[in-house]
């Protein structure tokens, strides 16, 4: 038995391991950096999200808001032109008996 190859051969599988545990801890720490970065994205994402829906609410109670003060005009105009039709109404009956 060669003692030598032996050594060798034991040296060079250490070697191989000690490489293969080095790429892993490198994989490792890059996945470490990527889960790190993919928090923040997903902590501003989050963020933008519940400001959008805050402008969402706020728009629709804006929103909600001009559609009731348009129909108060439209009511408003509607009693006038109501009004202005009863008033011509009148004088064209008055015109049109006093002939």
């Amino acid at each position: 038995m060669d003692v030598e190859k032996t050594v060798e051969f034991i040296l060079n599988a250490q070697a191989k391991l000690e490489a293969s545990v080095q790429k892993l801890e490198a994989s490792a720490q890059k996945h470490d950096e990527q889960m790190g970065e993919l928090r923040s994205s997903v902590a501003t994402l989050s963020d933008l999200v519940g400001r959008l829906a805050q402008a969402e609410i706020h728009l629709v109670e804006r929103m909600t808001s001009g559609f009731q003060e348009v129909k108060e005009i439209q009511a408003n105009t509607e009693y006038k032109l109501n009004a202005l039709i009863e008033t011509v109404d009148k004088l064209i009956r008055k015109n049109g008996t006093g002939r």
